[in-house]
């Protein structure tokens, strides 16, 4: 709908206003209306300040008078330090943040001539207007194409260190399209650096190397410069001069004395001349800011996931985003095309089995990861020497996470669970993502796994629900009345994520929050459930110890034990 259509007495009183404004005042020297291609209402006027002409376009958005009109002047001209770029949007008193209805075009262009006059005092200098709202950093980066990311705790690392010092750094770089970001890896030599960023690095990056040094010099020249050739440089930064005799010129870092801090890549202009692009320095703050999760006592954990499918692949990054570092992922699939509508993965990951794709994944969300990876599935044809192997490292983890939904699968990593004392957690979807399964078996407080899992069973039944699905594809169900139901990702995400929360309560030690240690949770109105969210806990009856104590035996003891066992006497 066109707004000045549909609300012809405002579009009469928009003009109006313009009208009155220009009889009121002299510098709006020139208004005619016209319209866009897309039938939008464009008003031109032209504001004349200390003899200079600012010719604006006031466009009407479709949306108007919801939003505000756009206010920006007529080629590529910087006209204000509150402008959206050469060209852009002028950001003026009202904005969508504050915008009122009542306000007219004419308000929005008498706002633009205070803030160009005020920016342009009569004594033919300059001055700065301040802002009255806040912007967000992602608005203020949405015109900084080139940006360096610099984690917290790097500038603390240069204290002690003296004036003059001239330190190596080294940066990772990730490109889309016209945009570059920088990440500062490192402070200092190689095998004796600094500081050594925390974070993930970003996966098949640009590397570059650099330097960190301070200067007297005031690098406003440059920052307003923008880039580009300079000869002199040597000259405005006399620090920089043996840096530049080097082959390959460096990416730079200048702390000023000031305090302030510059970055900006030297590269070779076709004249052979420095040509500086300059970076947005970035801060970042620590992860842990944004976890709820004990990081520190989580990630002395090791956890199995066995199955790195739909459920386990996302339980694992899960975890990791939560702080886990130490994992052993067991599967031997290969991961398709066809698995990408299910699965933590992306395209990358296409025709790689998926426990070396998922240790990659994982290694893009946390650092010093330590992953184990085994190409095999419990229970298959495989030698009894890896599934051996296989199983010991389980049994060694903190936690078993079993996600294949598998019954073979599941009895393995229960026995071991049990035979072990490890905790172990499992989550299963209905056939047709009508709802799932998750559990824990807790050694001693809860059953063992495989005496949880009847009675988990025999609950379902009791229900009126097999436990298995019907159908060959354990995400569809099909029904009477109309189409299959089908688990997709969003189903298959409910029930990781609520997996991994039981799983963060056993790593992190402590009073659990969990009053059951099952639950059914349904996706859709069927079966028990009443609607999507409707969840039943499930009681679990305590079966005793995981295993019976063994009696400790003394050497005469063992001794008896290998001669009744071996052929040949003990040594």
């Amino acid at each position: 709908m066109i707004w000045w259509w549909a609300d012809q007495n405002r579009a009469r009183a928009e003009k109006a206003a313009f009208i009155a404004l220009q009889e009121e005042h002299g510098w709006l020297t020139s208004v005619r209306i016209r319209h866009l291609g897309n039938f939008q209402l464009c008003v031109d006027v032209e504001i004349v300040h200390g003899g200079e002409k600012f010719p604006l376009a006031v466009i009407y958005p479709t949306t108007f008078p919801d939003t505000p009109p756009i206010v920006m002047p007529h080629g590529e001209r910087r006209l204000s330090e509150h402008q959206y770029g050469a060209g852009g949007e002028l950001c003026l008193q009202w904005r969508p943040d504050n915008w009122d209805p009542a306000v007219t075009g004419a308000m929005m262009v008498e706002s633009a001539y205070g803030l160009i006059a005020a920016e342009r005092p009569s004594d033919g200098g300059t001055a700065v207007v301040p802002s009255e709202h806040r912007s967000s950093l992602a608005g203020e980066l949405r015109f900084e194409t080139w940006r360096l990311m610099v984690q917290e705790g790097a500038w603390a690392s240069l204290k002690g260190q003296l004036p003059e010092a001239v330190l190596e750094i080294s940066l990772t770089i990730t490109a889309r399209r016209s945009h570059r970001v920088a990440h500062l890896r490192s402070i200092g030599a190689p095998g004796n650096a600094l500081w050594t960023s925390p974070q993930p690095a970003p996966n098949a990056p640009g590397r570059r190397t650099g330097f960190i040094l301070r200067t007297t010099q005031d690098m406003s020249v440059l920052a307003l410069h923008g880039g580009g050739e300079f000869k002199d440089l040597a000259k405005r930064i006399p620090e920089l001069s043996s840096l530049l005799e080097r082959p390959e010129w460096p990416f730079i870092i200048v702390l000023e004395k000031s305090g302030r801090k510059t970055a900006f890549d030297i590269v070779r202009s076709k004249d052979g001349l420095p040509f500086l692009v300059p970076y947005r320095i970035v801060e970042e703050e620590e992860l842990e800011r944004r976890s709820a999760s004990n990081r520190e006592t989580v990630s002395r954990n090791r956890v199995a996931i066995v199955g790195c499918g739909s459920i386990g692949s996302k339980i694992a990054g899960s975890l990791a985003r939560a702080g886990v570092k130490k994992f052993l992922l067991v599967d031997e699939d290969i991961f398709l095309t066809g698995n990408l509508v299910r699965n933590e993965l992306d395209a990358w990951a296409i025709g790689w089995h998926k426990v070396d794709a998922l240790a990659d994944r994982i290694g893009q969300i946390v650092t010093d990861t330590e992953i184990d990876t085994r190409r095999v599935a419990l229970g298959s044809q495989t030698s009894a020497l890896a599934m051996e192997s296989t199983l010991e490292s389980i049994a060694e983890c903190d936690l078993i996470v079993e996600a294949t939904a598998n019954p073979t699968s599941f009895n393995l990593c229960a026995s071991a669970a049990k035979r072990h004392k490890k905790p172990m957690i499992w989550a299963e979807v209905f056939g047709g993502g009508i709802g799932g399964i998750i559990a824990r078996a807790r050694p001693d407080t809860d059953p063992y796994p495989l005496a949880a899992r009847n009675q988990i069973r025999t609950w379902c039944d009791d229900h009126g629900i097999p436990w298995q699905a019907e159908t060959g594809n354990a995400y569809e169900m099909n029904r009477d009345d109309g189409p299959p139901f089908i688990a997709d990702d969003a189903d298959i995400s409910v029930i990781a994520a609520h997996a991994t929360r039981l799983a963060l309560d056993i790593l992190q030690g402590g009073e659990t929050s969990f009053p059951h240690s099952a639950y059914a949770i349904g996706l859709k109105k069927a079966w028990i459930f009443e609607a999507p969210f409707d969840t039943w806990p499930i009681d679990l009856q305590a079966t005793g110890p995981s295993e019976e104590p063994v009696a400790a035996l003394g050497g005469e003891d063992i001794e008896t034990l290998m001669s009744d066992l071996l052929d040949e006497e003990p040594s």
